[in-house]
């Protein structure tokens, strides 16, 4: 890496220096990310910005748009003058067969509603999840695929922070991690989390157990908070018991038999995941216990089956419709730099009060 001379101004060096590592194909139709680019050059923030305004006013390089990169002017076509792919990328670490139900519904809802706009959708599930540095996977991952937008599904904090260094355009189906500032649209989980504690404390409860998964996801910290808010605030406060799945074969009847032996064990249970539902009603069947009857559950999440289940499941439900149209325009506004500023949409889930909660 070449160092910088001291007789001119810094940001005149970074700039020249720039230009040779383009004209020498180092970089081809984007520049990094300011973040990346300063750490390459060893500079400040300052000084490379400084740079690119020098590199901008001679024209080898396009203005700044929110929420992508610097394009490339010079060798080759101008940024305006490049052809838009009319693709959207979906990043999932799960591959379509192992989508939930709920969202299969939503995936294929967003994919005719981008076909009517001309637009395809394209599902990208690369093996980068686990690593806690996938910069180079997802430099060549970005490479090689031509596409307008992004749609970040239930990626970690390290892919959230790539994307918003390289300032690509990405939407974030779910909540963003801490210090990301991408568009993010989700389900409001703080305010159903909430709402469901509040709806289980007038029917008399104060201990509840949260059943979640232990992975590191935005959403879910929102949810712990909501409940624990309605829980333990207010006169006569509860407490929060976590029923967490490590992800194991038979973790979560494990994990309700740790909860359930304790002196005062929940008397109510709120199910992340609908798969939960299942794993607790048949563990409770095995101990022939029965719902409402010996304990209360809430779903903060839905599935078509829940419709067989006696006695009716109370869940959290927002319709697939409603979601599918506020992803489309989100990101179809993100892909024609419409959309300036960082936003954060959240939608409310409805509550459908079944049978499957009693007082006590």
């Amino acid at each position: 890496m070449p160092r910088l001379p001291h007789r001119q101004g810094l940001p005149t060096q970074a700039a020249t220096i720039i230009k040779e590592m383009i004209d020498e194909g180092e970089f081809h139709d984007l520049l990094p990310g300011e973040r990346t680019l300063a750490a390459k050059l060893q500079i400040g923030r300052d000084t490379l910005r400084g740079a690119l305004d020098i590199l901008e006013s001679e024209g080898w390089i396009t203005p700044r748009q929110h929420g992508k990169r610097r394009g490339i002017s010079k060798p080759g076509l101008r940024g305006d003058q490049r052809k838009k792919s009319n693709r959207i990328a979906f990043l999932s670490p799960k591959a379509l067969q192992e989508f939930p139900p709920w969202l299969l519904i939503e995936f294929d809802l967003v994919r005719g509603l981008l076909n009517r706009r001309g637009y395809e959708l394209e599902l990208v599930s690369p093996g980068l999840f686990h690593l806690q540095n996938p910069a180079r996977k997802l430099e060549k991952l970005v490479e090689d695929f031509e596409v307008d937008a992004w749609i970040l599904y239930q990626c970690p904090a390290p892919v959230q922070l790539w994307f918003e260094d390289q300032q690509l355009p990405a939407l974030i189906r779910g909540y963003p991690q801490p210090k990301v500032s991408i568009p993010c649209l989700d389900e409001d989980w703080h305010a159903a989390s909430f709402h469901a504690g509040g709806l289980l404390r007038r029917y008399g409860h104060h201990r509840i157990g949260l059943l979640i998964p232990d992975v590191k996801l935005a959403g879910l910290e929102a949810t712990e908070q909501g409940l624990t808010k309605a829980i333990e605030g207010g006169p006569n406060p509860g407490s929060v018991y976590k029923v967490i799945d490590r992800g194991e074969s038979g973790s979560v009847p494990r994990a309700l038999e740790v909860a359930f032996g304790l002196e005062n064990p929940p008397t109510a249970i709120i199910a992340t995941r609908s798969r939960y539902i299942l794993n607790l009603m048949s563990w409770m069947a095995e101990r022939r216990l029965r719902i409402p009857d010996d304990l209360s559950l809430v779903a903060l999440c839905y599935e078509t089956w829940y419709e067989h289940l006696r006695p009716t499941i109370t869940h959290y439900h927002s319709e697939p419709d409603t979601i599918a149209g506020s992803v489309v325009r989100m990101i179809l506004r993100i892909a024609s730099t419409k959309l300036k500023d960082s936003q954060q949409k959240l939608l409310i889930p409805e509550c459908f009060e079944g049978g499957s909660v009693r007082m006590i």
